[in-house]
Order: structure tokens, then sequence, then C-alpha cells
């Protein structure tokens, strides 16, 4: 006889373990929602860059590397936001498997997103205000 078969099953804590996976699972969802928007529309802010210049031959230079890098920043942020997603989805993974599992605080990876988005804003608006 195994020691994991001697061993008591708590219903109570597996049935725990399975809420806690997949409120892991839903987070993950979430943070490849959130990533896709930001590709997206950063992908879409350098296509309009470029449809603009191709439309009006007014527009210069400055003005087709202004969105053609704010549009790279928010891809490049939408990738991050992905890979830390999956970071913390295998990190939580790890916790919840482990036989003593106790909650213990984290990086505040979802605060350190926003600030790099609001970052992104501010350089954009920057660049706004600077090229008008």
């Amino acid at each position: 006889m195994t020691d994991e078969a001697a061993r008591p099953v708590s219903v109570v804590n597996e049935l725990a373990r399975e809420r806690n996976r997949e409120a892991a699972d839903r987070t993950l969802l979430a943070w490849i929602r959130t990533s896709l928007a930001m590709i997206s529309l950063g992908f879409g802010i350098e296509r309009l860059g470029q449809a603009a210049v191709a439309f009006d031959q007014r527009f210069d230079g400055a003005a087709q590397t202004k969105t053609r890098l704010f549009g790279a920043a928010l891809i490049a942020l939408g990738v991050v936001a992905t890979l830390a997603g999956m970071w913390e989805h295998r990190r939580i993974l790890v916790a919840i498997a482990a036989e003593d599992y106790r909650y213990a605080g984290r990086f505040p990876i979802a605060r350190c997103m926003g600030g790099a988005l609001v970052a992104v804003g501010i350089a954009a608006l920057v660049l706004v205000l600077w090229g008008m």
C-alpha cells in the first residue's frame, strides 16, 4: 500500500483546488483577451498611420513615425502581457498542486501592466501634442 493511498482525501480541499484551478484558467484567458486587444489596437493604429500617409501626401515622415512607434509600443506591451499572464498561470498551478498549499502574496503583474500602459499613453500624448 502506498503512502498516497493511505492518506485520506478531503473532498472539500480537492473541490477548493479545482475552483482555484478554474479561476487561474479564467484569469489567463482574461490576460489573453487583454493582450489581444492591445496587439490589435497597436496594429490598427500603425496601419491607420500608413493609410493616412498614402491617402494624403501632406503627412510627413514624423507623423508616420509617431503612429508606428505608438503601434509598436502597444504590440510589444500586448506580447509582454501575454508572457506575464502565462508565467503567473504556471506559478499558480504549481502552488495549487503543492500538498502544503498556502496563500502567499505575489508580485502585482496587473498593476505593472497598467503602469506600462499609462506610460505608453503619456508618451503618445506627448507625441501628439509635440507634433501639433
